[in-house]
């Protein structure tokens, strides 16, 4: 490979690879006396759908989705919890 289109494809996958500075929604049910049941599924803005696993904290559960997640093209993920 030539080294401007190295150059080139490292600049690009730097912008695929999830950094601290992406943002992730994540909008759940509150109920009005303030609780909030734990979430069980998640949903991206193009309809992957993801499930809690069996033992997994919730923290894991959105932590692991927001790897596979679709980010729009200002890096922002916006899921769905049910």
């Amino acid at each position: 490979m030539t080294k401007p289109l190295d150059s080139r494809l490292k600049a690009l996958e730097s912008r695929l690879s999830p950094s601290p500075e992406l943002l992730t929604i994540v909008r759940t049910v509150v109920y009005p006396d303030g609780t909030q049941a734990e979430i069980q599924t998640l949903q991206d803005k193009k309809g992957n759908n993801w499930q809690l696993l069996p033992g997994e904290t919730e923290h894991a559960f959105v932590e692991r989705v927001k790897t596979e997640a679709w980010r729009n093209e200002w890096g922002v993920i916006a899921l769905v919890g049910l």
